[in-house]
């Protein structure tokens, strides 16, 4: 990292005065800070909670604020502040050093103040949360007065990088309960216009809307960008690796959660409801429900015990693929991930170097494989008045091209007779109906999902040992004496066996929507799901098959970063 030298950012100036009768102490706190270089401009206050009444000026760099009344010793009054570091080419080294004023030395015997942290870094666009804390630790018996000085000091750093930054989010979305997205490092949140435009967004202001069906998005960027973006700017396609939506953590009420094995007689429409759905977050207590009516917090979540995960919004591509043959391709390589519209979908691999790809995609971002409970978890939240609260409309194109919707609900495949995502028939191919959700659930490739029969590991290329020692957390496992039939098996969550009453049909297409129903047995011990573009109307979110684990021609995969 190259050094630009020492600056003084800011001078934290804590004036407290105080009168008092017996132990009452009365501490009225100013907050200042004076900047002196235009870097500074860029490192500023954008929120404060205290237990009295706090502001701060629109420029940012000041926080005034009345302390509460202290009255008993040990009782403390505090600030919580939120910086944040919004440039977006240097880093910051902080530090904070506090020292009473000279003619104030009498009031060490009489309260601590302190902050905390004393010490951290502030990334390119990145906040965090400090402390100010004032603590009565002697009874007051004469009115006094006194001055802490808090020097804020910051060494920037120049990104080694440029284009590639670490922006936190701060806005609040109330529907979600405290589910609200977290960027990662390397991830740009971003708004995506009807016509496909991607922005980047201030984090810190509304970007997404999840009671009116505005999922959040965010995007990786490739290695070498063609510019260093900043907040308003729009990120041209070829800088933009994957895309991946927000899935925030939630509870839903269960509505089908006792199906037998088997199937009935009896023939049926489609039992398709919209799906009850609370958003929470993992400082709630866990929902537990096991029984129709009563609430389950959704398995997805508590596996990771995370607010949320990133979910690629397309099937994963295969990175410089210019042909179908060519994205066809048996490999763990991780560098050839990318998650974008109109891209030939990575197939033809097996599920284990499907599993080591995405895993090693970034470990610094938890990525991995879909798993089974994961994928249910995005078509429930898509099947509820959150999302498009239907069957998704099916990728027709038979060139494995992602995020296309046929023009027709019901049309036969056709590399023509559909359109892309940006478009109105587009739309009805994504979680939302609308642009900012997942696309490719119904149609395009099968895919693989990271679920298998306990103890067989097919033609997959993972061993029983990786499975159960070393990736046990990112594998869905189910009963091994599950039939194809075996609905009970299901885990709660993972839009199988809750898809019920099953009923009997040759092709086992009877799913909500008719979609296939087939459960994963010895011979076919991996699940697949969202059928392919052949599978017209029995393709959908709800769609669930087996397979061996082997590379086939028609079999993609779908990466999930945690949040």
């Amino acid at each position: 990292m190259k050094k630009k030298g020492i600056l003084v950012l800011s001078t934290l100036l804590l004036v407290i005065g105080f009168a008092s009768v017996a132990t009452n102490l009365i501490i009225n706190s100013n907050l200042n800070i004076g900047y002196n270089n235009t870097f500074l401009d860029d490192v500023v206050f954008i929120k404060t909670k205290t237990e009295g009444e706090s502001s701060i000026s629109e420029d940012g760099k000041t926080i005034t604020y009345d302390a509460k009344k202290i009255s008993a010793m040990n009782e403390e009054t505090n600030l919580t502040f939120w910086v944040k570091n919004k440039n977006t080419q240097y880093d910051a080294d902080v530090t904070i050093n506090c020292s009473l004023d000279d003619n104030s030395s009498n009031l060490a015997d009489l309260v601590d103040v302190t902050i905390d942290p004393s010490d951290f870094t502030l990334a390119s666009n990145e906040f965090k949360t400090g402390e100010v804390k004032v603590k009565l630790k002697s009874v007051v018996t004469e009115e006094k007065s006194g001055t802490f000085t808090c020097e804020l000091v910051a060494t920037p750093s120049e990104r080694e990088i440029p284009g590639v930054i670490n922006p936190n989010n701060l806005y609040e979305d109330e529907v979600l309960n405290g589910a609200n997205p977290v960027i990662g490092p390397k991830m740009i949140a971003v708004t995506i216009a009807d016509d496909g435009k991607v922005t980047y967004a201030d984090s810190d202001k509304k970007w997404h809307d999840y009671a009116n069906k505005e999922w959040a998005n965010a995007v990786i960027l490739v290695d070498s960008p063609s510019k260093q973006y900043n907040v308003g700017d729009v990120i041209i396609e070829d800088d933009i690796e994957s895309y991946f939506v927000w899935i925030p953590r939630y509870r839903y009420k269960l509505f089908h959660a006792n199906q037998a094995d088997g199937v009935t007689d009896k023939l049926s429409e489609s039992n398709a409801q919209e799906i009850e759905i609370e958003f929470e977050s993992k400082d709630i207590p866990v929902s537990t429900g096991s029984q129709d009516g009563e609430w389950l917090t959704h398995l997805a979540f508590t596996n990771f015990d995370v607010n949320g995960i990133w979910v690629g919004k397309f099937e994963t591509g295969y990175k410089g693929a210019t042909s179908i043959a060519s994205s066809e391709v048996n490999s763990s390589d991780p560098t050839k991930i990318q998650v974008k519209p109109s891209v030939y979908s990575w197939r033809n691999n097996s599920v284990g170097n499907f599993f080591k790809a995405m895993y090693n995609y970034n470990r610094g971002l938890d990525s991995h494989m879909m798993k089974n409970t994961e994928w249910g978890a995005v078509a429930y939240l898509s099947h509820s008045k959150y999302g498009i609260n239907t069957n998704i409309r099916i990728n027709n194109n038979l060139n494995y091209l992602t995020g296309y919707a046929a023009n027709m609900a019901n049309a036969a495949e056709s590399a023509e007779d559909n359109q892309l995502f940006n478009t109105q028939v587009g739309y009805l191919a994504s979680t939302t109906g609308n642009i900012t959700g997942v696309y490719d659930m119904s149609g395009g490739a099968y895919e693989y999902v990271a679920g298998h029969l306990d103890g067989d590991v097919g033609n997959s290329g993972l061993t029983l040992d990786e499975i159960r020692n070393k990736y046990d957390k990112y594998i869905d496992v189910y009963d091994k004496n599950a039939t194809n039939t075996s609905y009970s098996k299901r885990i709660l969550g993972d839009a199988t066996g809750e898809m019920g009453p099953f009923y009997n049909n040759a092709g086992y297409l009877n799913n909500w929507y008719d979609d296939y129903s087939a459960f994963v047995e010895p011979t076919y011990p991996w699940f697949n799901r969202g059928g392919y573009y052949y599978d017209r109307v029995v393709a959908g979110q709800f769609n669930f098959y087996r397979y061996t684990g082997g590379a086939g021609s028609n079999y993609s995969a779908r990466l999930v970063l945690l949040g």
